[in-house]
């Protein structure tokens, strides 16, 4: 069967390009990321925008031209990097929800319904293993995502509107950041390959 092409927008963070890095053995260059403009798009407050040549940008992982698919994403409809990639794509096709008690729930994303192989929608709970690994991994997101923010706006406050800060100044910036936040989350036990 061939899964049909899901084209979204793939946002990373530092922690998601070291996995590659690490367990992958994929070179980080420029031409695996794009920068997607604030302005024209939403990521809900989840992600917060770099700051390069006076403007602002989230960064995601390339798409072909072509059917705008993930760079990662073999002809069969496979992911050639499933076991290590980006934690937004581990968590689809469900979502978290942090209570005010700071419990977690997961939901499906309505929109995968139908799009999405295998995923079928029945009076059924989502199995209770499932759940329990989709919390971890949304608790470990959550704390990722904090230290991209810290990530950022260190990047922000020192470089965002310098002429000569590029790019790939902010993706050795963030690769190295990556590597002290891993260190810190393995020590929580929060690392995850």
């Amino acid at each position: 069967m061939r899964w049909p092409v899901l084209q979204a927008l793939i946002p990373v963070t530092h922690l998601d390009l070291l996995r590659l890095k690490i367990y992958g053995g994929i070179d980080i260059t420029l031409s695996m990321l794009s920068l997607k403009d604030r302005e024209r798009y939403d990521l809900g407050g989840l992600y917060p925008p770099i700051k390069l040549w006076g403007r602002e940008y989230y960064i995601a992982l390339a798409s072909r031209e072509e059917d705008r698919s993930c760079i990662f994403l073999l002809s069969d409809g496979r992911c050639s990097v499933h076991e290590f990639k980006p934690l937004v794509c581990r968590l689809y096709p469900f979502v978290y929800y942090v209570k005010k008690s700071s419990d977690i729930d997961i939901a499906v994303i309505k929109k995968a319904v139908g799009e999405y192989p295998g995923l079928i929608v029945d009076s059924e709970p989502i199995p209770a293993d499932v759940v329990e690994h989709l919390k971890r991994l949304a608790r470990v997101r959550r704390e990722e995502l904090s230290l991209w923010n810290s990530a950022i706006l260190e990047w922000n406050s020192k470089q965002g509107y310098s002429e000569d800060a590029g790019l790939g100044s902010f993706l050795d910036f963030a690769l190295k950041k990556a590597e002290a936040h891993r260190k810190e989350l393995d020590s929580w036990g929060m690392w995850i390959k």
